[in-house]
């Protein structure tokens, strides 16, 4: 099709409109298949949810400058970070330790799929792994290997498991990037009470061989844990190491 503006002769591709209409609705049919299978979840998680696939699938209205300002500067006189604007396409899946972040208040549910006592088996037969799935991500950041360590003497299930998982979100969501966290470690005292916490280290090396193998992108956090992040017992982490391990994230993947 040609069209003439003021003088001006502009070339438009039909081929081209409807390929981009077509795949659009495509993404739009998605998110809402997405709510409706969420409509018997918790009301709370459910709003959040459907805020989130909305906003992915652009079928979100429009929310007004004055409310975006007010809160993205929450904190400005601190100049906080906005981390549920940095995450708004992206999914941290994983245990207790990334509930954490939920717990907090730094993210809301429609980017922290995790759940207590959570291994890569466990989420991925609780639902936990298609639920994150179908919230559509851009990125999606796994952070399982503590409750996996513990059960098990070495890391061939564990990474077993992992590949499926992989395997599953490639297959469901091509475009999306995925990101394996390292086993984060636990405090040395630890390890005189649950000796396999001391296999960590192999682990995070059998994980990373295995990213390698799969083409998906490893993490190496454990430099930015220090003593001080620690809660009493030694394995979950205070609030201000959420920050610091989503700031993490955020440079990795340059959200």
């Amino acid at each position: 099709m040609v069209i003439v503006v003021m003088g001006f002769t502009i070339t438009i591709s039909i081929n081209a409109l409807n390929k981009r209409d077509n795949i659009e609705n495509q993404q739009v049919a998605q998110g809402i298949e997405a709510i409706k299978q969420l409509e018997t979840q918790d009301v709370v998680e459910v709003e959040e949810k459907i805020e989130a696939i909305k906003a992915q699938n652009g079928i979100t209205e429009q929310v007004s400058s004055a409310n975006t300002d007010t809160e993205a500067n929450k904190d400005n006189s601190s100049k906080s970070v906005d981390y549920k604007a940095k995450f708004k396409s992206s999914v941290i899946v994983g245990d207790s330790r990334a509930e954490g972040i939920y717990a907090y208040g730094y993210l809301t549910q429609s980017s922290v799929v995790a759940h207590k006592g959570r291994n890569i088996q466990s989420a991925k037969k609780q639902g936990d792994i298609n639920t994150a799935i179908g919230l559509y991500p851009k990125n999606m950041f796994f952070t399982y290997g503590i409750n996996d360590i513990e059960c098990y003497s070495d890391s061939s299930k564990f990474i077993e498991s992992y590949e499926s998982v992989i395997d599953l979100v490639k297959s469901k969501l091509p475009n999306t990037n995925i990101y394996i966290c390292s086993i984060l470690p636990v405090r040395p005292s630890k390890v005189s009470s649950q000796p396999n916490f001391a296999n960590i280290s192999k682990w995070n090396n059998d994980l990373k061989e295995m990213c390698k193998q799969k083409g998906v992108t490893y993490l190496d956090a454990d430099s930015i844990v220090q003593q001080g992040d620690y809660e009493p017992d030694g394995v979950h982490f205070v609030a201000n190491f959420q920050k610091k391990w989503m700031d993490f994230f955020i440079k990795q993947a340059d959200l």
